[in-house]
């Protein structure tokens, strides 16, 4: 997918080595977050990885929620794990249906961007929202 490599690049990602692989039986069972890009992909980690449903997120659903419905963290909720069960529980609470990344395959260069921009809107939410220091409660 020469768009795919080409607009990852203009991000800073090197895809050229890049393979997709078979996700193995019980491979995330002990995963804390599951996430795809469609809903295939949140199944395969629920049906075959292992993981519980209430783990596993569309990359826009759960930027969707950690931007809008989780604000502010209940008390307590300064782990990993009880952030995510937080943002299940309000998976549906904005009344919005989730969505999946757009498939840019068989499109121009330019919808490959714009798939690339969505993800790194997504991607930066995510990071901020449950992995950086000062939402960990640090200063």
């Amino acid at each position: 997918m020469p768009g795919a490599v080409r607009a990852a690049a203009g991000f800073g990602i090197d895809l050229s080595r890049h393979r997709a692989r078979t996700l193995h039986a019980g491979e995330l069972v002990g995963s804390a977050l599951a996430v795809g890009f469609e809903p295939a992909h949140v199944v395969g980690a629920v049906q075959t990885g292992g993981i519980p449903a209430e783990r596993a997120f569309l990359l826009v659903e759960l930027a969707d929620v950690l931007e809008v419905d989780v604000l502010p963290w209940p008390a307590g909720a300064n782990t990993l794990p009880a952030k995510i069960a937080h943002a299940n529980a309000r998976r549906f609470a904005g009344g919005r249906l989730p969505r999946s990344v757009p498939d840019p395959v068989g499109k121009s260069d330019r919808e490959f961007e714009r798939t690339y921009e969505e993800i790194a809107r997504c991607v930066g939410i995510i990071d901020m929202r449950l992995f950086s220091v000062a939402a960990n409660g640090a200063e």
